[in-house]
């Protein structure tokens, strides 16, 4: 057997995401058995470009792109064989795969997928049998980036094999008990002992099936679908809520199609909350084929009524006549092809129930088409005030009480197609945000009778709402970069603020002049200080670079002689700073566009704002920020990574101004005030990791709103093999930390009010949840 390099384990395991504590107990016993180190070689071999061997960076050109892997003493006799390894995809794929080819024809090839976790670790048994000619080692099913660890290989025991896949096979049927596929596959605890190979093939392709994310009409099948008793229950209890509220639903006719008409008037007919008044404005013109429907109708159900409009009278102006007819505490419109779904009132009674000071309630939306086959679900975040103003995300299923919608002014001309964002914008403004409530549930589809995009009309008419809004605060709103979207510019003070950048460093000379000379010289807004933090540079190329740069009377160079602390080192340049405005800035950042700094500080000043985040691309142009989602990976997660710059992202969330529960550290304006009136980052507990989540997280809880904005675009030159310098002690220091975030903040790391329960926490491309 070949040397097998004995510093290769601990550079290994250093790289995976450590074991929760029960975990790393029963691994410690498992590798107490007999087991054997088999020398692994990967050798790239198709569609595979090597980025830097040493670091273990490469670049995939295609799906298929593999390596050789070259296992000794493995090939003739076969056997079982654990497997570890760090494989982290920035194509945002997250399968892999072994192939195996053998002599033996009747077996010339199998494959054996491979997942990983978001930190990237790989931790597989697998049988290799007798005769194996090539194995094959798929690291990615996407084009990329992709970094590899060297493969950490076993020859296992029978027993440690069982052990291991009994526990693997367990652990996925506890993780995934509401899986329709653990199910149809029969993956039983029987089967688990009486064919584990079987079912731990089964497990594997299970958690292949996840990667790859889960369908909207499985989602359905899972997650909207109720039984007989079901229905029972929320109709008993919806008849007992107390001061059930009476809600009125307006629809306004223009030439409907009678099929869907029917339709629409069924799903409110069938609602479970039965305290309901159906009002449609139409004239005789209007209503065309559907008049014969709507006698019948209404002659059914004494809540059904027709108000009569006059011809060729606005769709504002019905609005407003409904809106003033109505009986119900609340109002809802309903587009005349569009359904409710049963459950949709009865979800609004039990939140007026719950919460009586609930004026503005919404829920989740999809899309219905012309088969009734649903699709392209918005699952929203809780109230997102930055949200509305860069793109109606509220949409439909707006409840508003009504007495506060007249109040508000109602319905009015001049806004054709956006009466309802309209008013969305006048009615918020005077609320709480305690009364604006959100339901995390798909109550409404869209029907889409022909595919399009926003209209010019509702553009424009969107556009005046929003600037009319506006025009108080002395902000400006232009059109965004995608139909439907808005731009919202905050006016800078005619005295502007002195901003301090602080930058902390060691060495990395180039990169550090690549940050600092795209703020000297590419940025637009030039009142700042900047201080740069050296936490122990040795290169001489580095102090010499430092020489230079206090040439500018505007850059100061501070030693700072202790270990690394983040928090403590962004504290220290704190106190020193002369700026009402700190910027935290990572020296590993590059300019792209002069407006950056401008376009965060005119966020940073908003009394009402916390911490202000900007979008930060990889080299290659993907996205390595566009904001922080609580929950994922255990504690929080940069969304949208690894998509390309330019893409809108889910629900445009890539690409608009909007409020989060976090943003990163390492691109982070707020003001100085607020930095002390939190206590600054947390230096005591976090030193390294999580300390921009817990400081964004103190802020939120002291009533302040944190801001993502795209229009603040920067190159991160982050890693692209994150975690390879890993040493045991940052994973200590990784599991503190990650055991404190836990421990602090934990219900908060849950149920993010800036993302939705339907979303999943094992990615961070904002795809569907599995229910459960």
């Amino acid at each position: 057997m070949a040397h097998v390099n004995n510093n290769l384990l601990d550079a290994v395991k250093a790289r995976l995401l450590p074991l929760a504590p029960r975990e790393a107990a029963m691994e410690r016993f498992i590798e107490r058995f007999p087991r054997r180190r088999v020398a692994a070689r990967l050798v790239p071999f198709d569609c595979v470009t090597v980025v830097d061997e040493k670091k273990g960076e490469y670049k995939s050109s295609g799906a298929g792109a593999c390596f050789v892997l070259s296992l000794d003493d493995a090939d003739d006799r076969g056997g079982w064989f654990y497997i570890e390894a760090a494989l982290v995809r920035h194509s945002g794929n997250r399968l892999a795969s072994l192939q195996v080819e053998t002599a033996d024809k009747a077996d010339r090839r199998f494959d054996w997928p491979i997942t990983t976790n978001l930190r990237g670790s790989i931790r597989e048994v697998v049988y290799l049998p007798p005769g194996v000619t090539r194995l094959l080692w798929f690291p990615s099913g996407a084009p990329g980036f992709f970094s590899q660890s060297p493969l950490l290989v076993h020859r296992v025991s029978r027993f440690e094999s069982a052990a291991r896949r009994l526990h693997r096979v367990l652990l996925t049927r506890a993780n995934c008990q509401h899986d329709p596929a653990i199910f149809s596959q029969g993956l039983s605890l029987w089967r688990a002992l009486s064919h584990l190979q079987k079912a731990y093939r089964q497990t594997a392709d299970l958690r292949a099936g996840r990667a790859r994310g889960i369908d909207y009409p499985a989602f359905l099948a899972l997650a909207d679908k109720f039984s007989l008793s079901d229905v029972v229950r929320m109709r008993e209890q919806a008849t007992g809520l107390a001061g059930s509220p009476l809600i009125s639903i307006f629809i306004v006719l223009r030439n409907p199609v009678p099929a869907y008409l029917a339709k629409t008037i069924d799903s409110v007919v069938s609602q479970l909350h039965a305290n309901w008044e159906l009002c449609v404005c139409a004239d005789a013109r209007t209503l065309g084929e559907a008049a014969g429907l709507m006698r019948q109708r209404e002659a059914a159900d004494p809540r059904i009524k027709r108000l009569t409009v006059m011809a060729g009278q606005s769709v504002a102006d019905c609005l407003h006549q409904a809106l003033r007819a109505a009986r119900g505490e609340y109002a809802v419109r309903l587009g005349q092809h569009d359904v409710v779904h049963a459950h949709a009132l009865f979800h609004v009674a039990l939140e007026h129930a719950t919460r009586p000071g609930a004026d503005l309630i919404y829920s989740d939306e999809d899309k219905i088409d012309a088969l009734d086959a649903r699709s392209d679900p918005a699952f929203k975040p809780d109230w997102n005030p930055d949200l509305l103003l860069s793109h109606n995300y509220i949409s439909r299923m707006a409840v508003y009480r009504t007495r506060l919608a007249i109040k508000a002014g109602g319905y009015r001309n001049g806004f054709e197609e956006s009466e309802d964002y309209d008013l969305l914008l006048r009615l918020s403004r005077d609320l709480e945000p305690e009364a604006i409530r959100h339901i995390p549930k798909i109550l409404y589809s869209c029907r889409t009778l022909e595919p399009g995009a926003t209209t010019g009309i509702s553009l424009a008419s969107g556009l005046r709402a929003l600037q009319e809004h506006l025009r108080p605060a002395g902000a400006t709103a232009t059109t965004g970069a995608f139909a439907g979207t808005y731009r919202v510019s905050y006016p800078l003070p005619a005295q502007l603020p002195l901003v301090t950048l602080i930058i902390p460093t060691r060495d990395k000379v180039d990169i550090l002049k690549k940050c600092i000379s795209g703020i000297q010289f590419k940025t637009s807004y030039q009142r700042w200080e900047m201080l740069v933090i050296d936490n122990g540079s040795t290169e001489p190329e580095t102090h010499a670079y430092f020489e230079e740069l206090v040439q500018d009377d505007r850059i100061q160079v501070l030693p700072y002689h202790r270990a690394f602390n983040y928090s403590a080192i962004n504290n220290f340049a704190a106190r020193r700073a002369k700026g009402d405005i700190l910027a935290l800035l990572n020296n590993d950042l590059e300019v792209m566009a002069p407006q950056w700094l401008g376009e965060m500080l005119s966020h940073a000043i908003r009394p009402e704002i916390g911490a202000v985040g900007a979008k930060l691309l990889y080299p290659d142009g993907t996205v390595q920020h566009a904001g922080v989602v609580l929950g994922i990976g255990g504690v929080a997660g940069h969304v949208h990574r690894y998509l390309p710059g330019d893409d809108p992202g889910y629900c445009y969330r890539a690409s608009v101004t909007q409020n989060l529960s976090a943003v990163t550290g390492a691109c982070m304006l707020v003001r100085k005030a607020l930095y002390w009136q939190v206590g600054g980052l947390n230096e005591a507990s976090l030193a390294v990791a999580f300390n921009d989540v817990d400081f964004c997280l103190k802020l939120r809880e002291a009533g302040y709103r944190n801001l993502y904005t795209p229009y603040a675009s920067l190159i991160h030159h982050e890693s692209l093999s994150r975690g390879r310098d890993d040493t045991e002690e940052k994973n200590m220091i990784f599991l503190q930390e990650y055991a404190y975030m836990q421990n602090t903040w934990e219900g908060k790391l849950r149920n993010d009010p800036a993302y939705n329960a339907n979303l999943t926490i094992e990615f961070e491309n904002f795809s569907l949840a599995n229910p459960s």
